[in-house]
């Protein structure tokens, strides 16, 4: 039986559970950008059960014009992805704007990290073949790491085997690109885009091998693959509501999925489709989980360290009550508050 073109496969409970229990955290987050019409900004949900937390996780303003995916970028930062204005912004863990990492890409959608550097997916838009940049932390210029040139478009993008799996919103396919940016001619998993996925979106790694793809087009859903590429559950309508962007798995073991002005979530257990959000002129994109980091004593601005700016901050609200330079908390901002500055100079730990 060629399990790839089953439309439905139970998930085992067992892979739901160990997959959903080994990567939960205590106070994580689902990080999910908002493209809408309006200012762009970003949601946070609660990993556990998919409840809201905050619609201005990061506010919207005037830089975010239709962002697509956030990351953790492993030093105390979150990146974010921008197809309109083909950039990537980095951002405090708590939502201050700290620089453009980079700018003039011929876009920017999908995102990882691997090795201390961020890879994007690019050039899209062209219809002549897309790009995967690598952009380095320290604001040098980003580098073409791979040119799809006669390929196609590369959209989702998660480290993988030793390289990179992306998909190919061109020809459906789920690609292998090795550690060195050679795409392989052989595809991880060859598509139709009829009784399978058509125009992949988000990629998901569920650990050991396993990966969930994000199909944005009829037949839309959720589809599940073993590291031996075999589609071992596909979700779609009436499980999955409407065409998907992206997705993720609860520590509940529910699936969590966003699209347009929605985000819902179902049990495998029951297949209820339940809403969570629907916000008029919302357009929800990819799903990113997030382990904030523990306070930084002295970083008031949360950019990764007590400096100079932090500094600026104390002295500019002296002998006010500004909550956020009154570290110690005693009701006025003064000699303590710049002690405890000085006392924590330096990156955070």
């Amino acid at each position: 039986m060629d399990m790839r073109s089953i439309r439905h496969l139970q998930i085992p409970a067992a892979l739901v559970l160990v997959t959903a229990s080994a990567s939960a955290q205590s106070g994580d987050l689902l990080l999910i950008p908002d493209s809408g019409p309006t200012l762009g900004r970003v949601w946070a949900l609660n990993a556990s059960d998919g409840s809201l937390v905050s619609n201005s996780f990061i506010p919207g303003d005037a830089r975010l014009t239709q962002p697509i995916q956030i990351v953790d970028s492993g030093s105390r930062t979150l990146l974010v992805t921008d197809e309109l204005a083909r950039s990537v912004f980095e951002y405090s863990p708590n939502g201050t704007y700290l620089r453009t990492l980079a700018s003039g890409l011929d876009g920017a959608f999908g995102i990882c990290m691997h090795g201390g550097f961020a890879y994007v997916t690019s050039g899209f838009s062209n219809n002549l073949g897309g790009k995967i940049y690598r952009i380095a932390l320290d604001g040098s210029a980003p580098v073409v790491f791979s040119d799809w040139a006669g390929i196609g478009d590369p959209r989702g993008i998660i480290p993988y085997a030793g390289g990179f799996l992306v998909g190919n919103s061109t020809d459906d396919d789920l690609e292998l690109v090795s550690a060195g940016g050679t795409v392989n001619p052989m595809p991880f998993f060859n598509s139709d885009g009829i009784s399978s996925i058509n125009f992949p979106q988000q990629l998901v790694d569920l650990g050991a091998g396993n990966v969930m793809a994000v199909g944005f087009s009829a037949p839309w859903g959720l589809f599940l693959f073993d590291s031996t590429a075999i589609n071992y559950a596909s979700y779609r309508a009436p499980e999955v509501f409407l065409s998907p962007r992206g997705g993720a798995i609860l520590d509940n073991g529910q699936f969590l999925y966003t699209g347009g002005t929605r985000i819902d979530r179902f049990s495998t257990k029951d297949y209820v489709n339940v809403n969570i959000v629907n916000q008029v002129g919302a357009s929800f994109r990819w799903v990113t989980r997030y382990t904030p980091p523990a306070p930084c004593l002295g970083d008031i601005n949360g950019d990764g360290a007590a400096d100079a700016s932090d500094l600026a901050v104390v002295l500019g609200a002296w002998g006010t009550v500004d909550p956020a330079a009154d570290l110690d908390d005693d009701g006025a901002v003064g000699g303590s508050d710049l002690a405890i500055v000085l006392g924590a100079w330096g990156p955070c730990s």
